[in-house]
């Protein structure tokens, strides 16, 4: 059997049935390689080759990830789309689900991913309370852009660090001072709203991701809002503002269309096509089929032949 280890975030995007959970999962995968790590503080250097979409993924801790190479793309559990490209950098909080996608067509996506733990959280918050405001409301993950003094940081860590055995003290001041240069590009506000917060979408997962990667399960409202991290009704809420439907109505949908190609494509019986999308009422699957299609199921067969 395939040890773990040679495997690839390429493959995870092909599985699609589990979540990354990082920095913890990085160690799994061969294309994510350590350049310090100690504890929940680390640097990681990714380099990947094949396409991967719809990787969710969960950090125990906050995370910076700079792009060194190519583009990559991220979604917050509200469907938010963040484009990061190379020379940007996107902060992601601690206790969120969110969804990555990276496409080869551009070449080889490379990104340089620093993990913080409480220590170096508090260090920072302590050196910079003279200079910094306090911090400001809950904030979730954001971009920062292209600036010089980021980019030398970037180059000096794979330049000079990597392949060393780098102490404890060296990767804690080496976060200390990443930390300090993007206060200085950045508003230091929302740095330390980001570092201090726990994100009000903690724990939250992306509604578009989670129902691709489950509607064909036959699970109700009630399920997918304990899925998604939501309370019902504020499930309701979100996902109608992302599909401008209700989800009871959109699973309908869903469930009904599967049923349509059942019907033309296998010679299965209408109940039990019906029992497989969640109808144990055959009269009242027949119905909903009719009102949506404008035609029965056994009709609709028939117009096949």
């Amino acid at each position: 059997m395939t040890s773990r280890r040679h495997r690839t975030l390429s493959d995870l995007g092909m599985d699609g049935t589990q979540s990354l959970i990082i920095p913890q999962g990085l160690h799994d995968y061969s294309d994510a390689q350590v350049i310090m790590e100690h504890g929940q503080k680390a640097i990681f250097q990714k380099c990947i080759r094949s396409s991967v979409f719809g990787v969710e993924f969960y950090n125990s801790c906050p995370c910076l990830c700079f792009v060194t190479k190519g583009k990559e793309v991220f979604f917050t559990p509200t469907g938010e789309e963040i484009i990061v490209r190379a020379g940007e950098m996107i902060l992601l909080p601690r206790n969120v689900f969110m969804v990555s996608n990276f496409s080869s067509t551009d070449g080889p996506l490379e990104a340089l991913l620093f993990f913080f733990d409480n220590s170096v959280i508090r260090e920072f918050e302590r050196q910079s309370v003279h200079y910094y405001a306090q911090p400001a409301s809950r904030i979730g993950a954001y971009k920062i852009d292209r600036h010089d003094s980021l980019s030398g940081f970037m180059r000096s860590i794979t330049d000079i660090y990597k392949g060393i055995d780098g102490t404890r003290e060296l990767l804690h001041t080496k976060l200390m001072e990443l930390l300090f240069l993007v206060a200085a590009e950045d508003e230091p506000k929302r740095l330390k709203s980001f570092l201090h917060e726990n994100c009000s979408d903690s724990g939250k997962r992306n509604i578009r991701h989670l129902m691709r990667e489950h509607c064909s399960h036959n699970l109700s409202v009630h399920d997918y809002a304990h899925l998604s991290g939501r309370s019902v009704s504020a499930f309701n809420r979100e996902f109608k503002r992302q599909y401008g439907v209700a989800p009871s109505r959109w699973l309908i949908e869903q469930r009904l269309t599967r049923a349509h190609d059942a019907v033309v494509s296998t010679d299965a019986s209408i109940t039990d096509i019906g029992f497989e999308i969640g109808y144990e009422n055959t009269s009242h699957f027949i119905s909903q089929f009719k009102t949506m299609f404008g035609i029965t199921p056994k009709q609709l067969r028939l117009k096949q032949l």
